[in-house]
């Protein structure tokens, strides 16, 4: 962006700002067109970066733009640097190439931390309204889950060499690296809680009525796993390794007769809860794939080989992530099927977020520091219920 200095002359430090804002909002212009170094010399402060003022800590961007402020040219260059590395940080941080992370959860805004998210499955069940008679009450049982967040973030500092040799293009890339590796740590966060990766260290992401509890209990009481050590559902006893189209026709009947509600009048029934995705490491990534989006099978007998149309052709979709092959072990063979997203949400009590450091510091000293940019989030993943989505044992017996 040429000529910047008669730019702001024309049109005051606060106008400036503004047309920047909207020069940018409107992609007539991108980051990549203005220079950190033309910038901090049109406004001035090039011959002396280090001492640039800190921004007050009370006033708006409107008053510290005045031009009757002093400092203003400082504040100017403070301002609208901020405001192009934090758009480089978010531009980082949106660019989800090969991230699954918000298809597995339902993003729930939230006010603050360990919130209460009640549930009412457990009931009495319609009754026959004979005419002219009332209606009986249902009793619901309460239910509710607890919610736990946490706050992650990184400070960048931009020194005083990065500007003044103008290196611009290294300070974009080390912005938008720090916005892809924020986003890379929620991804991380949210793949590792939808498998309960850490629930062996006792962070768990089922807290019913605020009592951590491990997720896919092994013995099946949860309604949500197959495999060898499930004593509540004797039939589906034993791994299940994801090699066929009828693998996932047995989870599939799995969740059709084992998944029941908890009702307090009767005999507890199958309650609907249709499989939306299939969850694999990488390493099954091609296997499930294959399985759900070839057009056809093929049944091999002794004396022929029949060629059939898929029955489960692109009926799920197919979500792998690499955050599950590092927890190494079992989980490289392990596969889940459900609805992600109506089992586990992710409280935001902020979304992604970045800000200029107001007030100096000993970096400034130590490390010719010219300015620094946080960014942060707050929030985490919590399971609302258990049957939503199945584990399935995939080792070999």
């Amino acid at each position: 962006m040429p000529h910047l200095q008669p730019l702001i002359a024309s049109l005051g430090p606060e106008g400036f700002y503004h047309k920047v804002c909207t020069l940018l909002n409107e992609k007539q212009l991108s980051v990549d067109d203005f220079s950190y170094y033309e910038l901090a010399e049109a406004c001035g402060v090039l011959p002396e970066l280090r001492s640039t003022r800190p921004l007050a800590t009370d006033l708006p961007i409107p008053a510290l733009l005045r031009e009757s402020n002093p400092g203003v040219n400082s504040s100017l260059f403070q301002v609208v640097t901020a405001e192009l590395i934090g758009r480089k940080v978010l531009e980082g941080y949106e660019d989800d190439s090969g991230f699954i992370g918000d298809r597995l959860v339902t993003v729930l805004p939230s006010r603050g931390r360990s919130q209460k998210l009640a549930g009412f499955r457990a009931l009495s069940g319609p009754t026959e309204v004979s005419e002219g008679h009332p209606y009986e009450e249902s009793t619901f049982s309460e239910k509710f889950i607890t919610t736990e967040e946490a706050k992650r973030g990184r400070i960048l500092s931009i020194n005083e060499e990065l500007i003044a040799f103008d290196q611009t293009g290294e300070i974009n890339r080390r912005a938008l690296a720090l916005g892809f590796y924020l986003r890379q740590e929620r991804e991380r966060t949210i793949v590792r809680a939808v498998t309960d990766a850490d629930a062996g260290q006792q962070r768990f992401v089922y807290r019913p009525s605020g009592q951590g509890q491990v997720l896919y209990k092994a013995d099946g009481s949860h309604q949500n796993v197959i495999g060898p050590d499930n004593i509540t559902s004797i039939d589906f006893a034993e791994s299940l390794p994801l090699t066929n189209w009828d693998d996932i026709d047995k989870v599939l009947n799995y969740r059709a007769t084992q998944i029941k509600d908890d009702r307090i009048d009767g005999a507890p029934r199958p309650i609907l809860v249709p499989a939306r995705q299939i969850l694999v490491p990488e390493k099954l990534r091609g296997t499930a794939r294959s399985l759900v989006h070839a057009s056809e099978i093929i049944v091999t007998t002794e004396d022929r080989e029949t060629r059939l149309a898929n029955p489960i052709r692109d009926q799920f979709e197919v979500l792998s992530s690499p955050f599950i092959d590092e927890q190494g072990g079992s989980a490289l063979s392990a596969w889940y099927l459900g609805d992600f997203k109506r089992q586990f949400v992710w409280t935001e009590i902020w979304p992604v977020q970045t800000f200029l450091q107001r007030e100096t510091s000993e970096a400034a000293f130590d490390r010719d520091v010219v300015l620094r940019v946080k960014a942060r989030y707050f929030g985490g993943v919590s399971a609302v219920d258990t049957v939503f989505v199945t584990k399935v044992d995939g080792s070999e017996e």
